[in-house]
């Protein structure tokens, strides 16, 4: 190599020039170091906004979430409350009078047991406090609503459930103790006709009218518990996270015929009574809707019998 200061030739690897003593050592130029960029770490979104992107909820709760929401279900459950309010206002108007089969109404005026029953049934009939199942009802409803549709992270409250599961629960037993008393009243009253002339027609109605009553009865029953084991169901999948029992078809079923039915108190004649027959066709026939939209996409969510197969 060559000095660079005076020419020579030197050894490689020299590091000063044995001539002129300049040194031979290249000088380093340092290497420029690539440019690191930081940013501020992103801080996490409000929880109210956090669904927006993200959700860690299992995908049976994100449904009933949604669900809660839509129309489908708050149009039955306006429609409900305003059938309930309508129901109350209606009692301040007069309470219809009940015909009676003229051998009837005098069996029932001799016999002190009879006459009490028919007395108080209609006398509570008359009172606000007749809707207080309803009312309990309503509030049921809309307290799960807000669970439901609440988006600030909390779980999902099951209070709302709980209070409609109890007031099936004892609708059930209150629709068995009266049928016990019914049938305990018809046959009073059956034994009682036969003291008088001519009533054989009275009581073959009465034993017809007895057997329809026994088959609406037991539609009755099956259809409260039946709602109580798809409320169930709701309360055990909100617990889990996961799919739980089933959806009753059954009970879509006869809320929308209920609610079919309801559109005869339209022909009541009384104006609150008639709102009440409207709002209770809407509350029973979105109910119903609301059932079926919902088990549609409930069976859709596997199950996690299903998801320990596809592993």
């Amino acid at each position: 190599m060559l000095c660079p200061q005076c020419g020579k030739s030197v050894e490689d690897g020299t590091m000063t020039c044995p001539y002129c003593g300049a040194s031979l050592q290249p000088n380093a130029q340092p290497e420029a170091s690539a440019p690191i960029y930081t940013r501020p770490p992103v801080a996490d979104p409000p929880p109210a906004y956090q669904p927006a992107y993200q959700s860690s909820e299992m995908p049976v709760i994100q449904l009933m979430r949604r669900m809660a929401r839509s129309p489908v279900f708050l149009v039955p459950a306006i429609a409900y409350t305003c059938m309930v309010l309508f129901q109350i206002a209606a009692t301040f108007f007069g309470v219809a009078q009940v015909s009676l089969d003229p051998v009837v109404t005098q069996t029932v005026e001799t016999n002190a047991f009879l006459q009490n029953i028919y007395t108080t049934s209609v006398t509570f009939s008359a009172l606000p406090l007749s809707y207080i199942f309803s009312i309990l009802a309503a509030v049921g409803i809309w307290m799960t609503f807000a669970s439901a549709a609440n988006q600030s992270g909390a779980p999902i409250k099951t209070a709302g459930l709980t209070l409609l599961r109890v007031l099936q629960i004892i609708s059930l037993v209150v629709v068995c103790l009266l049928v016990l008393l019914l049938f305990g009243a018809v046959a009073i009253l059956i034994s009682t006709l036969g003291s008088y002339d001519n009533t054989g027609a009275a009581s073959a109605l009465i034993v017809v009218v007895l057997l329809i009553a026994a088959v609406i009865v037991a539609l009755a029953i099956l259809y409260s518990v039946k709602t109580i084991t798809t409320i169930e169901c709701f309360r055990r999948s909100i617990r889990t996270g996961t799919p739980q029992g089933k959806i009753s078809v059954y009970v879509a079923v006869m809320s929308i015929l209920g609610g079919l039915l309801s559109l005869l108190a339209v022909l009541s004649g009384n104006l609150f009574n008639a709102l009440a027959g409207v709002a209770g066709a809407v509350s029973g026939i979105g109910f119903g809707v609301f059932l079926f939209r919902y088990r549609e996409e409930f069976l859709k969510i596997p199950s996690p019998a299903d998801a320990w197969h596809t592993r």
